[in-house]
């Protein structure tokens, strides 16, 4: 007797588990090289570093001790010290299966991977990370793994209250019309597209499958809508930029066939600077 279809795919999601971690946490790496705890500038009593006063700074943070040793003027500097917490969020829908070639990843393996890794990087900068309304905020070595599989785990209903004081940031396509995006200031929504998608590279006759029979499409010659469907995808994007920055978001893309750790590195630095 075979074992249900559904258990055979949790036992194969489970095997996968630490490779995904292990991916992760190579990729955070990449992305965020030398990184080493909450060593930033901000609002604290611990002293950091002096840095070289520059136009706009606060006269005020000006260290006239420091300064009277030679001609420049320098700013003295406390660490960060308040445990920031974000929430991260997958925006899981059937779209996110696709994949237009065997080369490039699927758009949720791609966005599983900068979620995970994201993650990796914020704890290892001493933050609290929690899997938006399935987690508690979380810190620490096993935070991760669980994060990571509760993600995959396929798990259904909320688990935990979502933190709104949270920074979010969500991962996804966002292809429906009229995307929107909870207000939640200083996080970010990262829109995951196939390179098929953007460039629209078909030809001759072509059958576009959706998830139904209903929703299938014959072109026969696909040539002639180019035009006409990269000024759609051009329009949804646009879309996609004004909802997030209305929610005070920062809205950052990526296609599948593009380095993931570019995508990391802009991500993290987007929430570094906010």
């Amino acid at each position: 007797m075979s074992a249900p279809k559904t258990l055979l795919d949790a036992q194969a999601l489970a095997e996968g588990l630490p490779k995904l971690i292990l991916a992760a946490e190579r990729l955070a790496f990449v992305a965020a090289p030398g990184l080493h705890g909450r060593r930033r500038a901000g609002p604290g009593e611990t002293f950091w570093q002096f840095r070289d006063f520059s136009v706009g700074d606060d006269a005020r943070r000006i260290d006239w001790r420091r300064s009277a040793r030679g001609d420049r003027l320098y700013l003295r500097e406390r660490e960060w010290e308040a445990q920031a917490s974000l929430s991260l969020q997958l925006q899981d829908t059937p779209s996110l299966a696709f994949s237009s070639d065997k080369s490039v990843p699927t758009k949720r393996d791609r966005a599983v991977l900068l979620l995970l890794a994201l993650g990796a990087i914020l704890l290892r900068s001493g933050e609290r990370v929690s899997l938006y309304g399935r987690t508690t905020p979380l810190t620490g070595p096993r935070a991760l793994p669980t994060i990571a599989a509760t993600l995959i785990g396929g798990h259904g209903g909320a688990e935990a209250d979502p933190d709104p004081k949270a920074r979010r940031v969500v991962f996804g396509d966002f292809l429906v019309p009229n995307p929107r995006f909870a207000r939640q200031p200083g996080g970010a929504a990262m829109q995951i597209l196939d390179p098929a998608e953007c460039d629209f590279p078909y030809r001759g006759r072509i059958l576009f499958e959706g998830f139904s029979r209903e929703a299938e499409l014959e072109a026969s010659h696909a040539e002639g809508w180019a035009q006409t469907y990269r000024a759609r995808i051009a329009a949804q994007r646009e879309s996609v930029a004004r909802a997030a920055m209305e929610a005070g978001q920062t809205p950052l893309f990526h296609r599948t066939d593009h380095p993931p750790a570019q995508a990391l590195a802009a991500l993290y630095n987007a929430l570094l600077h906010r």
